[in-house]
């Protein structure tokens, strides 16, 4: 039996941590301002009463009843209001849980999560998520205590006055509530969910035809490529048009019915006149459930509004956890002293496909060894096992000795300094990006570091050294000075072992060169597995792993590999090529 999905409300609710309190508040004293607000049609019927059945205006009695109902409408928006700020606090604190929430669960996430996870649509998806929660939770939450205590009051209304015209008047109520359950109804919320999916959709095809406008008109295919976005722009228009035909019908009958309470408050009117003979108080009592029909008909309206935010919520928090779901790790509580990676006929897939297919090598204490291979030969891959983005399907990597899945995990990330082909540095102060490899590292600490990365004139020429915000006035660094900075962070951690996913990649020549001189030194006495593009960076490891088709074909020195006349010389033949192309040349 499939289980039964929890309420928006009992998924929100541990979000609120210790505020949860002023939401109860929040819809109790909606649901008291809801009934305040009615009480004024008593002293309305009062007075209505007194003009009409002693024909002289008791002025004194009309004044002591309008001041008795300002006062109970003043008290309930007074009330309300009070319950609205609460709502809000309330609502600002599960925003603001979710977000960080959310954040904790990213942090803790396996670094193979973000491959394929675009930064800007993960912050959208949190943000404008816990956003749509806050509309639910400061508005429409509180106002559903109003929307049931509210109608009840007015029942209780209907039949206190008059119960024949009271009865009357409810029968297009009945009617209205009838039509309004009708609408929401499983199809109804599946051509939701439908809509829903397809803006979706067509918000990221949006982005990624936009993006891509450049390539597609150098290659003069606007016209063809604008055809698959032009077909989910239709078939939204499809969508719409189904779920706006589905409500319009039954809204324009609901609307129409619900302020039709004189057609059958009138013919009823007129046979307790006809029969009973008095005019004034039925006229007098007519002209209440005037007000009391439309109003009963505003709260049924504002259950169908509520409904609508409610799903609005319960999508946003679909949507966070669904771009949250990614299999967990389970970590050891070992750590290790002795430092080495071994890998032990290691096999890996990703999404179905087979990547690296039994491998075995070791990278002792103090090695540089080079991993060689074409592009998708799974080089990158053995990389990024190494430093645990992914779990393996069979095999051992061990570290140390130890099973890295036996690894504690804060004692795994200190043992490896990763540095990318893209280096990411933060929008804030330098030295707070440097920081981030060792909080608590002193000053003469990040000199060296910088000094030992080749980037201390990097700093130097800035106005505020350290103090400099990376992304403010226009402070950015070139591929290769971004390179070096990480290097420095690299030095600054000081881990025992280092992986270096082709590190070089977006270098210029001559910070190429520094880059190469950083590496030589971070290298040194460790555990230092590198992922080569050019191959001029390996010449120099004590040994390189040529990788094919997820499979260690060759090892050795470069010298060793070129007399082999394999696979290594054939890829250092086309490096060389590479290298020596001109244009024109």
């Amino acid at each position: 039996m499939k289980n039964k999905k929890k309420s928006i409300l009992k998924r929100l609710m541990p979000y609120g941590g210790g505020k949860s309190f002023l939401l109860y508040i929040a819809m109790v004293m909606s649901a008291v301002s809801g009934i305040m607000v009615l009480m004024p049609m008593v002293y309305i019927h009062r007075i209505v009463n007194n003009l009409i059945l002693n024909g002289v205006v008791n002025v004194d009695y009309v004044k002591e009843n309008s001041i008795y109902a300002a006062v109970f409408a003043g008290i309930g928006i007074f009330i309300y209001l009070i319950g609205l700020i609460l709502s809000h606090i309330f609502a600002f604190e599960v925003e603001d849980n979710i977000i960080k929430s959310s954040v904790t669960k990213l942090i803790n996430k396996p670094l193979g999560y973000f491959d394929d996870k675009e930064s800007g649509r993960i912050r959208n998806v949190i943000v404008s998520g816990a956003s749509e929660t806050h509309s639910f939770l400061a508005h429409q939450l509180p106002d559903m205590a109003m929307t049931i205590v509210s109608p009840i009051v007015l029942i209780v209304f209907f039949f206190m006055f008059n119960w024949k015209l009271g009865l009357a008047s409810m029968i297009p109520m009945i009617i209205g509530m009838i039509l309004m359950s009708s609408m929401m109804t499983a199809e109804t919320k599946k051509m939701k969910d439908e809509y829903y999916a397809g803006l979706s959709n067509l918000s990221s095809q949006t982005v990624e035809y936009v993006r891509g406008i450049p390539v597609v008109k150098t290659f003069a295919q606007s016209v063809e490529s604008f055809d698959k976005l032009y077909d989910l722009i239709l078939k939204i228009k499809d969508n719409v048009l189904k779920l706006t035909m589905s409500y319009t019908n039954k809204m324009s009958w609901f609307e129409t019915i619900s302020t039709s309470t004189a057609f059958f408050l009138v013919p009823v009117a007129l046979l307790l006149i006809k029969f009973n003979g008095n005019l004034s108080n039925v006229v007098a009592d007519s002209v209440i459930y005037f007000l009391i029909g439309p109003a009963f008909a505003i709260f049924i309206m504002r259950t169908a509004t509520i409904t609508q935010f409610s799903y609005f919520a319960e999508l946003a928090l679909d949507k966070i956890e669904k771009i949250l779901e990614f299999d967990d790790f389970v970590y050891g509580n070992k750590t290790s002293s002795d430092v080495g990676i071994e890998f032990k006929n290691v096999s890996f897939s990703y999404s179905g496909e087979n990547v690296l297919d039994n491998i075995s090598f070791k990278v002792n204490k103090g090695e540089r060894v080079a991993l060689v291979g074409s592009s998708g030969s799974g080089k990158t891959t053995v990389a990024r096992l190494a430093a645990r983005f992914y779990d393996i399907k069979s095999g051992e990597i061990l570290i140390g000795g130890i099973n890295i899945k036996e690894f504690d995990k804060e004692a795994l990330m200190k043992k490896i300094a990763f540095v990318f082909q893209n280096s990411k540095l933060f929008k804030m102060s330098l030295r707070d990006n440097l920081l981030l490899a060792k909080p608590d590292a002193m000053d003469k600490e990040i000199d060296s570091a910088l000094m030992s990365s080749g980037s201390k004139d990097i700093v130097q020429g800035l106005e505020e050294g350290l103090d400099t915000v990376y992304g403010k006035k226009g402070t950015y660094f070139s591929g290769g000075e971004a390179q070096r900075l990480s290097i420095a962070r690299a030095f600054l951690k000081d881990a025992d072992i280092i992986i270096l996913d082709e590190a070089t990649a977006f270098a210029d020549p001559e910070n190429e060169h520094l880059i190469q001189e950083s590496f030589k030194k971070l290298s040194k006495n460790k555990t230092t597995l590198m992922i080569a593009h050019r191959l001029s960076t390996v010449i120099d490891a004590d040994k390189i792993l040529v990788i094919d088709k997820g499979k260690i074909v060759e090892e050795g020195k470069h010298a060793d590999l070129i007399d082999i006349n394999g696979h290594y010389k054939k890829l250092w033949e086309e490096y060389q090529k590479s290298v020596n192309w001109k244009i024109g040349g």
